[in-house]
C-alpha cells in the first residue's frame, strides 16, 4: 500500500469546532490556521482549516460533526470543502446533501461525502 492519500478539508471552522472535530477523529485529523484575510479586509481571524484523512471511520466522524450543526433535520446543507487528492492536486466541491425522509441527517452527510469522487475514489482503494 502507497503512502497517497486522499484529505478533506473543512475551512472556516471556528476553534472550539476545529478542537471537537479533531478529538472526534482523532490522530487522522489535523488543525491547520486558516490565511489571514488581505489587510482592511473582513473575516474572522480566528477560523481553522481540519484537514481529515479519508477512512470509513473518518468519514463517519465528519458526517456526525456536521449533522450536529444542523438547525433542522429538514435543512439543506451546502458547505465548501476542499479536496486533496492522492496526486497532490487540490480543489475546491460544494457539498451539498438534505436528509430524505426516514434517513437520518448523519447517513445522509456520508453520503453525500462519499459521492464527492476523489472521496470515493479513496474508498475504493482503501483495504479497510
Amino acid at each position: 500500500m502507497s503512502d497517497e492519500r486522499t484529505v478533506v478539508r473543512l475551512p472556516g471552522l471556528r476553534q472550539s469546532e476545529a478542537n471537537e472535530l479533531a478529538e472526534n477523529v482523532g490522530a487522522e485529523a489535523t488543525i491547520l490556521a486558516d490565511a489571514s484575510p488581505p489587510i482592511g479586509g473582513y473575516g474572522d481571524l480566528g477560523t481553522r482549516t481540519v484537514a481529515v484523512i479519508v477512512t470509513r471511520r473518518t468519514l463517519r466522524a465528519v458526517a456526525r460533526h456536521l449533522a450536529d450543526r444542523q438547525d433542522s433535520r429538514s435543512d439543506t446543507v451546502s458547505l465548501r470543502v476542499e479536496i486533496d487528492d492522492s496526486d497532490g492536486t487540490r480543489h475546491s466541491e460544494t457539498l451539498t446533501y438534505r436528509a430524505a425522509p426516514g434517513q437520518s441527517p448523519v447517513d445522509a452527510a456520508e453520503t453525500a461525502l462519499r459521492a464527492l469522487p476523489p472521496v470515493r475514489d479513496a474508498l475504493d482503494r482503501s483495504l479497510w
